[in-house]
């Protein structure tokens, strides 16, 4: 395979990574594992303290993931675009280092989330 054949097949797979992460965000809010457990679901500490807390960054880490997941579509429409215009090797590793970094921003405002609306304990502040 040639390499221009191998970052065209790159660049397909670019694309259908995001819309799996969207599916993720999706199947986090509609599926929501029924207890806090360390096998399935949005697993840190504050999460896993009660149902309540459980439910709420579940539903939160979803949406994140949804919103995320398009941006990191359009990152990755964009790496396609520059791949098929035969764009240097730096940029398009500028636009992968962009997507990575746009999934682990979708924990970040999760657990800011649970930290605003819980205290260490898992209860609600008021």
């Amino acid at each position: 395979m040639e390499l221009w054949e191998l970052l065209r097949v790159n660049a397909a797979v670019d694309v259908m990574l995001p819309l799996i992460l969207i599916v993720f965000g999706i199947c986090a809010l509609a599926v929501i594992p029924r207890k806090p457990n360390w096998i399935m679901g949005y697993r840190t500490p504050l999460a896993c303290k009660n149902q309540d807390t459980w439910v709420f960054a579940h539903k939160h880490f979803g949406k994140q993931m949804i919103m995320f997941g398009f941006v990191y579509v359009l990152l990755s429409i964009e790496r396609v675009l520059l791949v098929d215009n035969g764009a240097s090797s730096g940029m398009i590793g500028v636009v992968i280092a962009a997507q990575v970094l746009a999934v682990l921003l979708a924990l970040i405002p999760t657990e800011i989330a649970l930290r605003k609306e819980f205290d260490q304990n898992g209860n609600r502040r008021r």
